[in-house]
């Protein structure tokens, strides 16, 4: 018998190759496919929290981190004084919302606005890096209808204080006609009555009898002197103004830099007179110095908008400054409209 002959199999074909692609060709390794991690699969869900105001008592201040970007950073190394004054503005605004459940589109429905008309924001601490963490603490007092101002301070992460402020809101009422004016007594205390539990009574700086906003600043004992004066057109835009089609506060200090083109700002005083709306175009008179600059808006004759800005050093805004931009203006007026001295 002869043996079988054992079948041979033949080792299958290697895989056509794809063509090396242009950067092989010239000499770059070719992409290669993407792994993925082989921890990947053991990550869970996490629930997300931001932007969720909390309640010390310790402090007796409604408080809250928030998280310091690129956009809200200055060339001077600081953060802008336009992003502090929305810090402020979105812990007040999340604080109605989160805890009286009330937001501020409910308000607009109801013919209501919260309007800050004045405010002061005074950068006191070194500077600050990006995705640093600034703490926000801030108390409000009740004094008299309209007027409930809150005082906030910002402290870096090495709990050193950074910013403080105080800002000077009006409950208003909207007429049929857009006109904003302020409410009575009654619904002042209708609206502020669930909120009396996050004051201090001793630190209050206002009263019933003493609603001014400059008293709740030291006198430095010398009046502001400028040594220069210019006359700049300014033309307010859609992106200076929120959902009730007036002018957001926290813009005025980036608006002035366009007229006053120093890029140094560390304190600003800002008093907001009448209703601004976007296409208004203002006759801004600047009175100005090395280390400040005071801001006169007209709209026609009517002076609209007061500011007065701190450039350079840090140094306290007092009463004689916030005097310039709020009760003092009249005799700055007859200067900017007919140049008497």
């Amino acid at each position: 018998l002869k043996p079988k002959k054992k079948k041979v199999v033949e080792a299958p074909k290697p895989a056509p190759q794809p063509p090396k692609s242009a950067e092989a060709s010239a000499g770059y390794a070719a992409a290669q496919p993407a792994q993925v991690p082989a921890t990947a699969s053991a990550a869970e869900d996490r629930e997300a929290a931001f932007e969720v105001p909390g309640f010390s008592k310790e402090r007796c201040a409604i408080t809250m981190p928030v998280r310091v970007h690129c956009e809200d950073t200055a060339p001077n190394g600081h953060v802008r004084i336009e992003s502090l004054t929305a810090y402020a503005e979105r812990i007040r605004s999340l604080a109605l919302k989160q805890i009286m459940d009330v937001s501020l589109a409910d308000l607009k429905e109801k013919k209501l606005a919260i309007l800050a008309t004045e405010y002061v924001v005074e950068i006191v601490g070194a500077g600050i890096r990006v995705l640093d963490t600034l703490r926000i603490d801030t108390t409000p007092e009740f004094p008299a209808a309209p007027l409930f101002p809150w005082d906030t301070k910002m402290f870096a992460e090495d709990g050193s204080l950074y910013m403080r402020g105080r800002f000077g809101l009006n409950l208003c009422q909207i007429a049929d006609s857009g006109a904003y004016s302020g409410v009575d007594e009654k619904a002042y205390k209708e609206f502020t009555k669930g909120m009396h539990k996050w004051t201090d009574p001793s630190r209050s700086k206002f009263s019933a009898t003493s609603l001014r906003f400059f008293n709740a600043y030291e006198k430095a004992g010398s009046p502001f002197v400028p040594d220069s004066y210019k006359e700049v057109k300014y033309v307010v835009r859609a992106a200076d103004c929120d959902m009730y089609n007036v002018l957001f506060q926290a813009r005025v200090p980036s608006m002035m830099e366009s007229c006053h083109p120093r890029h140094d700002a560390i304190a600003f005083y800002v008093n907001i007179r009448m209703s601004v709306r976007p296409g208004d175009e203002l006759a801004v008179h600047v009175f100005y110095n090395e280390t400040s600059a005071l801001f006169v808006c007209l709209r026609g004759k009517e002076p609209v908008l007061a500011n007065f800005g701190h450039y350079g050093k840090a140094q306290p805004m007092c009463q004689e400054q916030i005097k310039c931009a709020s009760i003092r203006l009249p005799l700055i007026l007859k200067f900017c409209t007919g140049g008497d001295k």
